[in-house]
């Protein structure tokens, strides 16, 4: 019952209260019902509240899922020129697509040569069935004080390549630099690749690939 009401009441029935006669309500238990009445305002209000973060809170988890989910399995992108024109397409965060091994370093003619093990994780699932070829990119390489000692990025024509067999691609990537030192620990990086078949154009394929290797 709000104030006012009770208000009214109590004019109302003035002069019952002066007499002998009981008034035709309780005033205590008016008073205890509007305390009551009030108190349960803020049940209602926190039920509300706890009800609207929840589904804020679901709206979070819904939105950082996506990220999550793109981290997990690569997925295709148009490339995209300046003036808005759609020049190709890439396959990004391949990271777990594809799976980089290092073999024992060789040398040839001076240079030091990283033989890469590449297997495809997802072999029938595109774009790796229609993949004939791979080349590498764009590396770098780190010492053990994450010190940078090579870096590279080349073309789909100029990158080291390797042909698919098996869903196995072997890559001998040649090195022409000398800061390679014998017994030291280093760690070869690779950011971006490219899928080769006929009569296509090169497949941009990226991801961040970290495989140790000693000289």
């Amino acid at each position: 019952m709000r104030i006012s009401e009770l208000e009214n009441k109590l004019r109302k029935h003035a002069q019952i209260t002066k007499s002998v006669v009981q008034p035709p309500f309780n005033l205590n238990e008016e008073i205890k019902n509007m305390e009551v009445h009030t108190m349960s305002k803020p049940k209602i209000t926190m039920k509300r509240t706890l009800a609207i973060a929840a589904v804020l809170a679901l709206c979070i988890i819904t939105v950082t899922m996506t990220p999550l989910a793109n981290s997990i399995k690569g997925f295709f992108s148009d490339i995209i020129r300046f003036d808005g024109a759609i020049t190709g397409m890439k396959y990004e965060n391949a990271t777990n697509d594809i799976k980089i091994d290092v073999s024992e370093l060789t040398t040839d003619n001076g240079n030091i040569i990283i033989p890469l093990d590449l297997t495809f994780e997802n072999p029938t699932e595109a774009p790796f069935p229609y993949i004939q070829e791979v080349a590498v990119s764009e590396y770098k390489i780190v010492d053990s004080n994450n010190k940078e000692v090579v870096k590279a990025k080349v073309s789909a024509e100029d990158g080291d390549k390797g042909t698919v067999v098996d869903n196995k691609v072997l890559v001998n990537l040649s090195l022409n630099d000398t800061k390679i030192e014998s017994g030291e620990e280093y760690i070869l990086i690779i950011e971006k690749m490219y899928g080769l078949a006929k009569a296509d154009a090169p497949l941009h394929i990226t991801g961040n690939w970290q495989c140790k290797f000693v000289k």
